[in-house]
């Protein structure tokens, strides 16, 4: 058994010593409260309930200290939603068939909504949930909306209403949790809601602490503190365990820990601990995960992904440089960095110093590769054309040429039009099959070789099986661009529907 539990057991009225149980024992004994044994009273309760037995993570707590931390949840995350909802802080019933009890209550501007938070030790067993299944009924049956805040691991009550919070869960996170489920019942304003989680940090805080010291007392604090501790300790446990099975603490939002986002969490102790907020002793207990950094997933990733860059940037061979880096990764990774950087100089920031001057240091790297080298791309492209014999019109969108990605180079000018001199879009045109938008170049060829056909035949159903591969295809054409323009009135839609016209057919 646990040494911390083992010390809460009351081994004379069991008739028993912890070192003759099993942390997953079916035997029932009595326990003392851990944090105010003089004050509260002892209870019995099933050894593997109270230690969590040998699969779950948490075990029954002392009753009274239970109630004292689910009541102090509850006023927390209410403070918290009262930053953002109108919450009426003095309002604890509403009349249906009999006098309801509620925890939350929103009546304004036509909204008229009940929060119940469930937390996890009392809303549990079957009696409660008929009961609280029952209550919701009756409240909807009067007119109200009512959602309920469910503590992981209980389950939904209502698919479409209630909602699932983590066990024993920051107040900011979960009141952030349930303000997006709000706006997605079109409840709460979705902009106010994604500014409170932008937050990061509890708005209420103050309201709370008064709150819980006029309803519940001074000892409420004390026992709340004991709750969220054994709480990070539980996520700092599942961090460990995810560290060693991926090599790395950047968790993605969707790997949960009773009910909790470790995703989340590891950000928050990051943000916490760059800005000095961290408890020192938590601090110290990071520090002993390898894989830990304060540095945000972008920072702690860089290096691992210069290495590769670098060594495609200096590799002579093709070959090489693909087994360094594939060219489609590295163009990502490269304008991924380059887009985090504008936006970073945005805000009046920048990379740290020695990310720019790695960056900087490798052979041909461009912040701003659109404008630099303009010239010598040019000219790259009149060799491409004079060696092969082939038009711009023909390069493929990821094309390389003698170790040029003339490819991406073409799609860049096009997508940026807009970003170059009139001198640069000048030496553009001047290549050999150039254009700025394809698409509409082929779409105008096809259609004016559809006008030929019915010049030369007296009709436009060129055949889709019968002729030669030329009207074959355009006869796909004409049905897929039928199909697609229906029910459209923009240029092309009007020029097709004006030529089936003319011999005859329609354009829905």
């Amino acid at each position: 058994m646990k040494r911390d539990l083992a010390a809460t057991l009351d081994a004379e009225r069991s008739g028993i010593t912890a070192d003759e149980l099993t942390v997953g024992a079916g035997r029932k004994v009595w326990w003392r409260c851990p944090d105010f044994p003089q004050e509260h009273d002892g209870w019995e309760a099933v050894v593997g309930n109270r230690t969590g037995g040998f699969r779950k993570r948490f075990g029954t707590g002392c009753p009274d200290c239970r109630l004292v931390k689910t009541s102090a949840q509850e006023l927390r995350l209410k403070a918290e939603l009262s930053t953002v909802l109108p919450i009426d802080p003095d309002r604890g019933a509403i009349r249906t068939t009999r006098v309801e009890h509620v925890d939350m209550v929103v009546e304004a501007e036509g909204l008229r909504l009940v929060l119940e938070f469930d937390g996890s030790y009392f809303h549990g067993a079957a009696d409660s949930l008929r009961k609280d299944s029952a209550k919701s009924q009756r409240l909807r049956a009067a007119g109200w909306t009512v959602v309920r805040i469910r503590e992981a691991p209980l389950g939904l009550l209502d698919a479409a209403h209630d909602v699932v919070v983590g066990f024993v869960a920051e107040p900011e996170d979960a009141a952030a949790d349930v303000l997006d489920h709000l706006a997605g019942l079109g409840l709460v304003d979705t902009a106010a809601a994604e500014r409170y989680r932008a937050l990061g940090a509890p708005q209420g805080a103050e309201t709370a602490r008064t709150w819980i010291r006029e309803r519940i007392g001074e000892q409420a604090l004390k026992i709340e503190y004991t709750a969220h501790n054994d709480a990070w300790d539980s996520m700092f446990e599942a961090l460990v365990s995810y560290s060693a099975e991926t090599g790395h603490c950047y968790p993605t939002d969707d790997v949960a820990v009773d009910g909790r986002s470790l995703g989340r969490w590891s950000r928050k102790q990051r943000g916490r601990q760059r800005q000095g907020r961290l408890r020192p002793d938590r601090a110290e207990r990071l520090a002993t995960i390898p894989a830990w950094s304060s540095g945000t997933v972008h920072e702690a990733g860089f290096w691992s992904r210069y290495g590769a860059y670098l060594q495609r940037a200096e590799a002579a061979e093709a070959d090489e440089r693909e087994k360094a880096m594939p060219s489609r990764e590295a163009t990502v990774w490269a304008n991924n960095l380059r887009g985090r950087r504008e936006d970073l100089l945005a805000q009046g920031r920048d990379l740290p110093d020695d990310q720019l001057k790695a960056m900087e240091e490798i052979p041909g790297w461009s912040w701003n590769p659109f404008h630099d080298g303009h010239t010598a791309k040019i000219r790259v492209m009149q060799q491409f054309i004079t060696a092969t014999g082939r038009t711009v019109a023909s390069v493929k969108q990821r094309e390389e040429w003698s170790g040029h990605p003339i490819g991406i180079w073409v799609n860049s000018w096009r997508t940026r039009r807009d970003t170059l001199s009139d001198s640069q879009e000048t030496d553009l045109e001047t290549l050999a099959g150039w254009t700025w938008n394809p698409r509409d170049d082929q779409w105008e060829e096809m259609f004016l070789q559809l006008t030929g056909f019915g010049t030369d035949h007296g009709h436009i159903r060129p055949s889709l099986t019968l002729g030669s591969e030329q009207e074959k295809a355009l006869a796909r054409w004409k049905r897929n661009q039928k199909n697609r323009l229906q029910g459209r009135a923009d240029a092309r839609a009007r020029a097709l529907r004006t030529l089936l016209a003319r011999y005859g057919e329609q354009l829905p």
